[in-house]
């Protein structure tokens, strides 16, 4: 019996409508699978969405606009639609696909792919990656290998490892700027501790059960948060290195150096918060207070005020609880304060900005 609701791929996007259009052709090639895709616009600009929209009706996709939680089974599995849910607001990346997770819960789709807009998806690895999932029970949720686009030999990602980099506010997730080159050793399954954010599929009944993405985070750490919870056992996220998918790095937020750096460090925080023991708060809150003190003092050095402006605005905002809805709210403010700042900015025009703008 083919079962039409085996699996519901969430692509959430915002304005870049080019990426997007490349993403969905590459899920539209998957083969020898029934799925559903569910387009969640977070609140692009209407010529943006209207370029996507238009490139589907050209491709002879019917679209269908979310306006009630079921619908009937015929609707689904079929790679001659598109669900397509528009979000009022810009709600950043977790709680953005939440509409779209939720309708994958009320239709009773088995399993729930995040791919984000960004991605090139190979025609064999959705299908391969649920294979994973139907063979073993025990798994809560599977990432592929991710490799970059523009160097397509070399890993961007291949797991994630907690541990002490929370409390040291690092990275948790694997993730390599320059890459490792693939070869033979990076092969097989692995136990990771979070899942990839960006590219992932999850078993809907779990997700159900230990609820949405946390609203609280808007851009970064909310899959590891997530991946936390989703987690029952030390056996139950995985990385299958045997399959890939390509990443256009940084292709979600653009080339805002600065607005990346202070969104990555205020969530880490928030991170800590969400996830951590007490031990890592006491250690990881010191820490961040020691770094706040050293900011101010770099802020005042020409040679390193640029890199560590951000730094001072996370942890400030952070112990304000500036966080979650406050960048919902103030993202445009965010990104026209950081915009200009980049590792040469002089020490004045960071002093300038800071004194014109209350941030």
């Amino acid at each position: 019996m083919i079962i039409k609701k085996k699996i519901g791929i969430v692509v959430l996007f915002w304005n870049d409508y080019e990426k997007t259009i490349e993403c969905i052709k590459s899920i539209y090639n998957q083969r020898n699978l029934h799925y559903t895709l569910i387009l969640v616009d977070n609140n692009s600009q209407k010529k943006y969405s209207n370029e996507i929209l238009k490139w589907l009706k050209n491709n002879k996709k019917e679209v269908i606009n979310v306006k009630k939680k079921k619908y009937e089974e015929k609707k689904f599995g079929s790679s001659k639609l598109c669900f397509y849910i528009k979000n009022r607001f810009n709600y950043g990346c977790g709680l953005g696909h939440n509409p779209g997770y939720q309708f994958c819960i009320d239709n009773d789709l088995k399993y729930v792919a995040r791919v984000d807009n960004d991605m090139i998806v190979p025609s064999t690895t959705v299908k391969r990656l649920i294979n994973r999932l139907e063979e073993n029970k025990l798994i809560s949720a599977i990432s592929p290998k991710i490799m970059f686009v523009k160097k397509p030999n070399f890993i961007w990602w291949r797991g994630s490892e907690i541990g002490n980099n929370l409390k040291f506010q690092k990275n948790c997730a694997s993730y390599d700027a320059k890459g490792h080159l693939d070869d033979k050793k990076f092969k097989g399954m692995i136990k990771t501790d979070a899942i990839a954010g960006c590219a992932s599929i999850m078993r809907t009944e779990r997700l159900k059960q230990i609820g949405l993405s946390d609203p609280d985070f808007f851009y970064g750490e909310e899959d590891i948060e997530l991946s936390c919870r989703l987690s029952k056992s030390k056996d139950s996220l995985w990385v299958d290195l045997d399959q890939k998918i390509y990443h256009h790095v940084s292709g979600t937020v653009g080339k805002n150096w600065a607005k990346n750096v202070y969104y990555n460090y205020k969530y880490r925080l928030v991170l800590i918060k969400k996830i951590g023991n007490i031990y890592d708060k006491i250690f990881g809150y010191s820490f961040a207070l020691l770094k706040l003190f050293l900011s101010v003092f770099f802020i005042l050095n020409k040679k390193y005020s640029s890199r560590f402006v951000q730094r001072y605005y996370a942890i400030i905002h952070f112990f304000q609880k500036k966080y979650g809805s406050y960048d919902r709210i103030n993202y445009t403010r965010v990104d026209k304060f950081f915009h200009d700042i980049n590792k040469k900015t002089n020490l004045s025009h960071i002093l300038k900005k800071i004194s014109s703008n209350k941030f």
